[in-house]
C-alpha cells in the first residue's frame, strides 16, 4: 500500500488533501538503498547551503550546455493545462516534500534547469527521511527559496518536513493544477510527488535524477560530479534537465539567446512535442 501524507488546506473551506509520494509509485525501478547517513551530514540540516555549493551548480549548469547528447522525449509529456502566470514570464510549479527521496533527487535537476534562466538563493540543506527507501538522500529543501528572473517564475510548494509534518499549503490554483494533471491519468497515481508542471504545456513524466545516483556522496560531491563531463552523473542527467531547458526555450520565446541557442538546447527541441 502506498504511504500517504495528508494535508488540511484551508482554500474557500476546509480540504483534505492526501500526496502519495513517487516513491510509492517508483520504487520497484530503482536499486538498493542508500546506507546510514554520517552523523556530520545531519549537523548540517536546514541551514544556509554554502556559496561554493551554488557557485558549483552554476557552473555544472553552464556546462551542461555543451553536452549535445539526445535526451528521451518520454521525460517531458505534453499537456492540455493552464498558464501559471499572467506577467509574461513561463510558470515552473514544483510540488515535493521534505521527506520523500525521490523528490530529494528531483530537486538537484530542478536548480540546474533554474540556473539557467536567473538566481536561485535561499536554499537550506536537507536530507530526506531515514524511514523510508534511499535513506537521508542529500538535497536542498525550497521551502526558503528565492528566484530572480526575467524569464521564468518559480513556485515550490513543500509540503512536508523531513518528520512528514505539513509545511507548506498549495494556493487555489496550484490546487486546481494538481487536482487536474497529479492524477489519473496524466500521472498513475493520484497526489504523487514531485510533481513539476510547465506552464500549463508540459509536466516531467520522469525523474531528471534518481536517488540511486546520489547515494555515498555529500552536497559538495554531488555538485561537482554534476559539473564534471566525464562523470556518469553529468551524462544521465543533464540530457534531461537539456529538454527541460528547451521547453521554457520553446515558450519563453528563446531567452537568454546564450541559453536557447545552444547545442544541446537544438538537440532536445528535435525531440520536444510540441
Amino acid at each position: 500500500m502506498p504511504r500517504l501524507i495528508v494535508i488540511a488546506a484551508m482554500l474557500t473551506a476546509a480540504a483534505t488533501i492526501a500526496f502519495t509520494p513517487a516513491a510509492s509509485a517508483q520504487s520497484s525501478f530503482f536499486g538498493i538503498s542508500a546506507p546510514k547517513t554520517p552523523v556530520a551530514l545531519h549537523q548540517k540540516l536546514d541551514q544556509p547551503v554554502a556559496p561554493q555549493l551554488l557557485a558549483t551548480l552554476e557552473q555544472a549548469s553552464h556546462r551542461g550546455l555543451a553536452f549535445r547528447t539526445q535526451p528521451d522525449a518520454t521525460v517531458l509529456k505534453a499537456i492540455p493545462g493552464t498558464r501559471l502566470t499572467t506577467d509574461g514570464k513561463v510558470g515552473l510549479l514544483y510540488v515535493g516534500a521534505d521527506f520523500c527521496p525521490y523528490c530529494a533527487s528531483q530537486r538537484w535537476g530542478v536548480m540546474l534547469t533554474l540556473l539557467r534562466f536567473g538566481k536561485l538563493g535561499g536554499l537550506r540543506y536537507m536530507l530526506s527521511t531515514a524511514s523510508d527507501v534511499y535513506p537521508n538522500t542529500v538535497t536542498v529543501t525550497f521551502q526558503h527559496a528565492s528566484y530572480q528572473s526575467p524569464y521564468l517564475d518559480f513556485q515550490a510548494v513543500e509540503t512536508a518536513d523531513r518528520d512528514e509534518q505539513p509545511l507548506m499549503i498549495p494556493n487555489k490554483s496550484q490546487m486546481r493544477i494538481l487536482n487536474t494533471f497529479d492524477a489519473p491519468p496524466y500521472v498513475q497515481f493520484a497526489g504523487s510527488i514531485p510533481f513539476v508542471y510547465l506552464d500549463g504545456k508540459y509536466e516531467l513524466g520522469q525523474l531528471l535524477v534518481t536517488p540511486d545516483q546520489l547515494k555515498d556522496q555529500d552536497w559538495q560531491q554531488i555538485a561537482t560530479a554534476l559539473a564534471d563531463p566525464k562523470s556518469a552523473l553529468f551524462r544521465s542527467v543533464m540530457p534531461r534537465v537539456n529538454l527541460l531547458t528547451a521547453a521554457i526555450c520553446h515558450l519563453d520565446g528563446g531567452k537568454p539567446v546564450d541559453v536557447c541557442t545552444a547545442p544541446s538546447v537544438a538537440a532536445a527541441k528535435s525531440v520536444l512535442a510540441k
